[in-house]
């Protein structure tokens, strides 16, 4: 089934919202079919957010929100607390970090002037962003008010990893400052903090590998909820960190592209995209791919034909025994 849709800023559209807890999501483990597609007559799907109970309608849009005085676009997920999808509409916007009204489509506050490609996350009542100075928030989802800051980050880079929140503690990637503990914009190091006051739980993590024949300090991205740890992508290795102690616990090496991970997880099933070496893909991105998370193994791989070959999947957002994927002019349900 192929549903066709306008594009405006944030929109709201009727082809199925949840909210995912990830552990108790039934998980894709055989090789997936394409049961719905939505086309919207432009290249690029932003990512999909999901809440509340399953709506399948028309594919219609409900409402579009495009923000008075911000020429930025919405880069990364919005965030929902509540009946609030809070959305970071790009750099170099004063406050460019709103939240808007599920029901009506309406601004209800805005907030701190995000990084480039931050990501707004969000547990019980509150949600978290870094700016573009590197600062780390803490905001009330339903208003907007500060609850507290970190104002120790290095400023004036792109800030491409997604911080995860679960019980007590937020994870992120980010490159430390020298004696401090806590994410910077960059990618380098692997960290977390507590998520009432952000102090730190334990040291930031960091990897060297052989690049070009020097030791250097890898990047790390697309960083997700695995369960007992949190699983991020760097250029040769899918690597994970035990969440009590930030030790690595496994890797599973390849040729991965982290700008472009499609990380995700179900269960015990971890998505993502690239061309691992136990089952190379013809590229580095343009395959997806299911892993065991308890045995490390490949569960499947999926790939389809587009107009420009190997063009990148997009972000993944599995549902009960599916995913949710954009690809080229598509946003796709596999099951």
């Amino acid at each position: 089934m192929s549903v066709s849709s306008p594009w405006l800023g944030i929109a709201i559209l009727s082809v199925g919202f949840w909210q995912n807890n990830s552990a108790a999501i039934r998980p894709l483990r055989t090789p997936p079919v394409e049961k719905f597609v939505v086309t919207g007559g432009f290249r690029d799907w932003g990512p999909a957010t999901v809440t509340g109970t399953t709506i399948v309608l028309t594919g219609k849009i409900k409402w579009s929100f495009r923000p008075l005085r911000i020429n930025g676009s919405v880069s990364t997920p919005p965030a929902v607390s509540g009946g609030i999808a809070i959305a970071p509409f790009g750099s170099s916007n004063p406050g460019a970090v709103i939240g808007v009204s599920l029901a009506t489509g309406k601004e209800v506050w805005r907030g701190p002037d995000p990084a480039a490609s931050a990501a707004v996350a969000v547990h019980a009542d509150l949600a978290y962003v870094v700016d573009k100075d590197g600062i780390f928030f803490a905001l009330e989802a339903a208003t907007g008010r500060e609850v507290w800051r970190v104002a120790a980050f290095r400023g004036g880079s792109d800030c491409l990893g997604v911080p995860i929140v679960r019980d007590d503690t937020i994870y992120l990637t980010g490159t430390t400052m020298a004696g401090s503990f806590l994410l910077a914009t960059g990618q380098a190091s692997v960290m977390a903090v507590d998520r009432a006051t952000g102090r730190d739980r334990w040291k930031p993590v960091e990897t060297r590998r052989p690049v070009e024949g020097r030791d250097r300090l890898v990047t790390f991205e697309g960083l997700v909820d695995a369960g007992s740890v949190v699983v991020a992508m760097t250029n040769g290795f899918l690597t994970a960190f035990d969440q009590a102690t930030g030790r690595m616990v496994w890797e599973v090496p390849g040729d991965y592209s982290p700008t472009q991970p499609s990380t995700a997880v179900a269960g015990n099933v971890l998505y993502f995209q690239g061309s691992p070496g136990t089952k190379p893909a013809a590229a580095n991105r343009g395959t997806l791919y299911a892993l065991d998370l308890e045995t490390r193994t490949i569960l499947w791989s999926y790939s389809r034909p587009t107009a420009e070959p190997n063009w990148a999947f997009g972000a993944v957002t599995p549902v009960d025994g599916g995913l949710w994927v954009n690809s080229y002019q598509a946003l796709i349900k596999l099951q």
